[in-house]
């Protein structure tokens, strides 16, 4: 760890709401001034810091020191004291004044204010506002001090008391001393184990009333997480809770249950116990596309509608089928519109023709275009020649506070939002989408309904399907150019139950291998060897597995491709992390939205450059990671971020296309083997798929289409008719 010890010269950059500091150190042990980052609750150009911290390379800023922890250097030197006195910090209090306080003082000038204020009253000069604003200031600073060593003699982020302090300012210790699981509900970032770990590290009885509540709403928001749930049952509750936190009774646990309803931060409806936000999102949704539903119906001249339908198809050189055309004239008479269907089925053309017709008709309409990932956006732009971006990017997140910057207090400026790949959108995650969207009058959704739901709770496109209360298009019809091709054939027998095995004989583009699981990884290195020397690199191929551990999981079959495909080499820098060894030319796999670098959950990047920190003073270990030209650099703190990316889950993998889908299948993975797994895998696949392993265990999955039902409620809400309010999305 270095140690610096000095003022802030700069302040280049200063985040009042999530305390980050890009600034300038003058340090005692440089002689040049330091680039430094970090979080800092308090900053005052004009006080003496003690650093502690490291140096790392951004890839477009260069080196910079990272700090980790500080704490305030009282000034002891007469011209130090003279020059802080005289700073702004201390209005009214110029360097006259401050000259006059040192010569009656002397240098122990500040302890003794501190120990009694009427000291001043000797200083020539001295009034009463003066001294009151001296004291207020060195007050602050005692009090900021204290925070700063309480957190720090707790092990306690730099971050997260930026956070913290930043909400509670003044009561920061009040309330980390009364009740610190307060932080879950004041502070977005800050969940339950955070809270615990800070509460028990600072002396919290185990058995703290605070705690239990929060451990039951833990229980309760983890189990629907678990299982994508917007609400659990009271035993499935009990059963999380007395996971982490054994010996309490049920009755005791039903005690807390009961408090936390009265409290509203859990809702029950009967049998069902909602998390107070997985609630209000249905309410939201429901309320949002009842008030759409509701609107009235604009209808366009058929004759202007039939022409420019008619251009469209001489200029595109294509024929609409009637089913198109219904969807084409559905979508510009409804206020919303699902549009559902597998591969091959014509999504991309109805959607590009609704788009050209849309803008066509409405030339001053705004237009949003969203997917849930930047390649599924990407495709988006293509499909339509409009810019589309992540829902997030849309909704400005911030990535330090959790909060989404475009919101009902200040929406969406756009008449037309359209939602690709909808399948993968979760509840909480399109409630806040739609709580922005007041000013939205159309909406299009599109996705395939047999592909894997989301990962956060909810099951959004399948509730909106069944409540069958939105104007909805279902292709099912395969289209002359896409009947050729296995994968789709295959797709759509599993689509509709009508699996036959003789469909891997008829086609080129898909294949099945009998593999043994102790011979997968093998059989992997052979296709992949293959693949290359035909002339396909990297970024074209990609295995798919859905589980991570055993000799054909994830991490054993990117072990042997990264060996295959970019082996040891001299001249390669290489870092070890835990089991995982990174090199540079690594296919590196994101797995957390970082929206400041442009980068998202499923992106998959080249690792360009490992900087040692041995090579450069103390520098930290640094991961470049190139994006299709977005550089980001990952340290120690970031790397559980990511992850090879030769083989990758399927569930990583929605939203991405490949050229060669190479995907085992095995006995092994029976836990993990579903219907809508094995259709979402190998439809990543756009030029040929490689289905290796037990064809029973292949057969399994495909008729396992019993998945655990998530608990829902959005169809019933869909359903009901509630009295909507203007004010319902103010």
């Amino acid at each position: 760890m270095l140690e610096y010890t000095g003022i802030i010269k700069q302040v280049r950059f200063y985040s009042e709401d999530t305390k980050f500091i890009v600034c300038v150190i003058d340090s005692e042990q440089e002689d040049k001034p330091i680039l430094a980052t970090g979080y800092m609750s308090y900053v005052n150009p004009q006080d003496k810091y003690h650093f502690q911290g490291e140096y790392t390379i951004h890839p477009k800023y260069g080196k910079q020191f990272q700090i980790q922890s500080y704490e305030i250097i009282l000034a002891d030197d007469e011209s130090e004291i003279i020059r802080y006195l005289s700073s702004p910090l201390f209005k009214g209090i110029g360097e006259k004044q401050a000259t006059a306080i040192v010569e009656t003082l002397g240098k122990d000038a500040l302890n003794k204010i501190k120990e009694d204020k009427h000291v001043l009253d000797s200083v020539r000069g001295m009034n009463e506002k003066k001294r009151e604003t001296i004291i207020e200031v060195l007050s602050s600073q005692d009090f900021d001090q204290e925070v700063l060593s309480f957190f720090m003699g707790h092990g306690i982020s730099t971050k997260n008391l930026a956070l913290i302090q930043a909400v509670y300012q003044e009561h920061t210790l009040d309330v980390l001393q009364n009740n610190p699981y307060q932080l879950i509900d004041d502070i977005d970032g800050i969940g339950f184990k955070t809270a615990d770990e800070l509460a028990l590290k600072i002396g919290v009885d185990p058995l703290d009333d605070n705690r239990m509540k929060a451990a039951v709403l833990y229980a309760l928001k983890e189990a629907c997480f678990q299982d994508g749930s917007t609400f659990q049952e009271h035993d499935r509750i009990y059963k999380n809770f007395h996971r982490f936190i054994p010996n309490i009774s049920y009755e005791q646990c039903d005690d807390y249950l009961d408090e936390l309803i009265d409290e509203e931060k859990i809702i029950q409806e009967v049998e069902k116990y909602y998390p107070f936000d997985l609630y209000e999102s249905e309410n939201i949704i429901a309320k949002t596309f009842q008030r759409w539903l509701k609107a009235p119906l604009y209808k366009y001249d058929d004759e202007e509608v039939n022409q420019l339908l008619d251009d469209l198809q001489n200029t595109l050189a294509i024929e609409y089928d009637d089913l198109q055309k219904e969807a084409i004239r559905l979508f510009l008479e409804q206020s919303a519109m699902i549009l559902t269907g597998g591969p091959g089925t014509g999504k991309t053309t109805i959607v590009e023709a609704i788009i050209k017709l849309y803008t066509k008709l409405n030339p001053d309409q705004r237009i949003a275009m969203v997917a849930p990932t930047g390649r599924a956006s990407k495709r988006l732009s293509e499909v339509t020649g409009l810019e589309a971006c992540t829902i997030h990017r849309l909704l400005k997140w911030d990535l330090h506070t959790n909060t989404f910057a475009v919101n009902v207090q200040n929406p969406l400026d756009i008449d037309l939002l359209v939602i690709d790949e909808f399948s993968m959108v979760d509840s909480l995650l399109f409630s806040n989408l739609l709580s922005a969207s007041c000013k939205v009058t159309k909406i299009l959704l599109i996705g395939d309904d047999q592909q894997l739901p989301s990962v956060a709770p909810g099951h959004v496109l399948k509730d909106l399907l069944e409540s069958q209360m939105i104007p909805t298009v279902k292709l099912d019809r395969i289209y002359r150019q896409s009947q050729e091709s296995g994968i789709i054939q295959l797709a759509h027998s599993i689509r509709n139950d009508h699996y036959q095995e003789h469909l891997f004989f008829d086609y080129k583009d898909i294949h099945f291998q009998t593999c043994a699981s102790y011979d997968i990884v093998n059989y992997v290195k052979v296709l992949v060897s293959k693949a290359m020397k035909e002339g396909y690199d990297a970024n074209d191929i990609q295995v798919l597995a859905p589980m991570y551990n055993g000799v054909a999981g994830i991490d054993a079959l990117n072990d042997c491709l990264q060996e295959l495909l970019n082996p040891h080499d001299e001249y390669k820098n290489e870092l070890r992390v835990g089991k995982r060894i990174y090199r540079e030319g690594d296919k590196i796999l994101q797995l957390k939205n970082r929206i400041d670098d442009n980068v998202f959950n499923g992106d998959i990047g080249i690792l360009e450059e490992i900087c040692y920190k041995d090579n450069f003073e103390f520098l930290a270990d640094t991961l470049i990671v190139n994006f299709d030209g977005v550089y980001v650099e990952y340290t120690a703190n970031d790397f559980y971020t990511i992850t090879h990316a030769y083989c990758m889950s399927i569930h990583k993998s929605q939203g991405n296309e490949f050229k060669i889908v190479i995907m085992p299948v095995l006995k092994g993975y029976y836990i993990m083997l579903k219907k809508n797994l094995i259709y979402t895998g190998l439809t990543r696949a756009k030029q040929s798929l490689f289905v290796i392993g037990n064809h029973q265990a292949f057969a399994y999955g495909i008729a396992n289409n019993h998945d655990e039902k998530r608990r829902t409620t959005l169809s019933e809400k869909m359903s009901q008719t509630q009295s909507i309010s203007p004010y319902d999305f103010m």
